[in-house]
């Protein structure tokens, strides 16, 4: 799963504001927000986290990977 730093990384990697990356995933600022700030995973829908993804793959960004450590429970 994705976390909060590394939707951040890859939206500041492609030059983006956090309004260019909303409107380019067709999500609200607010869900965003929400993903950009929660501990952790984030607190959006798998849809939200999945259009974020999409906007961000397709203006060139790489997601950094997750820690692998810190997903094993």
């Amino acid at each position: 799963m994705i976390t909060d730093p590394q939707i951040r990384a890859a939206r500041v990697s492609v030059g983006w504001e956090p309004k260019m990356l909303a409107m380019r995933a067709k999500v609200p600022l607010s869900v965003l927000h929400r993903a950009e700030n929660s501990p952790g995973e984030p607190m959006v829908t798998i849809t939200q986290v999945n259009a974020l993804m999409d906007a961000l793959r397709a203006a060139g960004a790489s997601l950094p990977p997750a820690d692998p450590i810190a997903n094993e429970t």
